[in-house]
């Protein structure tokens, strides 16, 4: 019979110092094996200075064309920045892949930039995924597959989305309509069974029904029923915990989501419902390597 195994995988590394302390915290003292790094954010420099405290922890390169400004001078990528040097924001960068609007050789160049400067500084890459998903629209697909094969990453995010706990919902946990919800359903499989089958990925990643991700109030016990509902087989939960950061936070989006998110992944309620559901945590390195047991406990040491 198959084991459960389980990522539990925080995005934003290096957002901000609130969101780098925050994401150590729920490592040291809770049940997070891994996390994303956004490479050219400001507060980069400090979160690679923070994980030689933390050995365990798995970092992958959270990719980003959306927020900030690029690795590479932004003369070199046109396409992907304003007039200011910035990325474009998320929703006009995703009108631009979806039609085709972006340079495949300068997204794959920025994604390669970013990879390389974490491996200048030591921080080798175990697997990749994207800021908001941008590595699965059309126009990002093969940059991406092309990036993580020049610079030997092998493994990715599940591109599928599974709906827990159990909800039979047709086309899965995605916004809009069923036609909309299953022709999302219905690409995000042939991306995964396709164009990434030569990655090593999760079968998929746990989300949820946008009424309950939207709902602080609740979502913390769909948490806590999902990881009870667990079957076997590998899966990602991805996660956002954080810090209040005076000067960054009041224009954080989920910033409350954030706190939440950290005293989830640290309250031993959780913890207990891991540790009695057979659920073995490990990192990305254990999709390459012998899966070893990683056994939850109360104790900081145990991470």
């Amino acid at each position: 019979m198959k084991e459960k195994r389980l990522i539990v995988n925080a995005d934003d590394f290096g957002m901000s110092r609130g969101i780098t302390d925050g994401i150590i915290l729920a490592h040291r003292y809770g049940f997070l094996t891994s996390t994303s790094l956004m490479a050219n954010m400001p507060t980069a420099e400090y979160a690679v200075s923070r994980l030689a405290n933390v050995p365990r922890l798995g970092v992958g390169a959270h990719l980003n064309i959306c927020t900030g400004r690029p690795i590479l001078h932004p003369r070199e990528i046109p396409s992907l920045v304003d007039r200011d040097g910035h990325f474009h924001a998320p929703h006009i960068m995703i009108r631009k892949l979806w039609t085709w609007r972006t340079s495949a050789r300068e997204i794959e160049a920025e994604f390669r930039a970013q990879i390389r400067w974490m491996c200048d500084r030591g921080v080798i890459p175990e697997h990749a995924d994207s800021h908001h998903h941008m590595h699965l629209y059309p126009a990002a697909v093969l940059p991406f597959i092309r990036a993580l094969d020049a610079e030997g990453i092998l493994c990715a995010r599940a591109p599928r989305s599974s709906v827990w706990p159990g909800a039979k919902v047709i086309g899965g946990p995605h916004e809009g309509s069923a036609v909309r919800r299953l022709s999302v359903h219905s690409y995000r499989t042939a991306l995964q069974f396709l164009a990434f089958r030569k990655l090593r990925m999760p079968e998929s990643r746990i989300s949820f029904l946008s009424k309950d991700r939207h709902n602080l109030a609740g979502l913390g016990e769909c948490w806590k029923v999902a990881l009870a509902s667990l079957p076997p087989g590998t899966f990602e939960l991805a996660c956002h915990p954080g810090l209040f950061e005076r000067g960054f936070s009041e224009t954080d989006r989920i910033r409350m989501q954030r706190e939440e998110e950290l005293y989830w992944l640290t309250n031993h309620e959780w913890l207990d419902v891991i540790n009695s559901s057979g659920i073995q945590l490990i990192t990305y390195r254990e999709l390459v390597e012998a899966p070893s047991r990683r056994p939850v406990t109360r104790a900081a040491a145990a991470l």
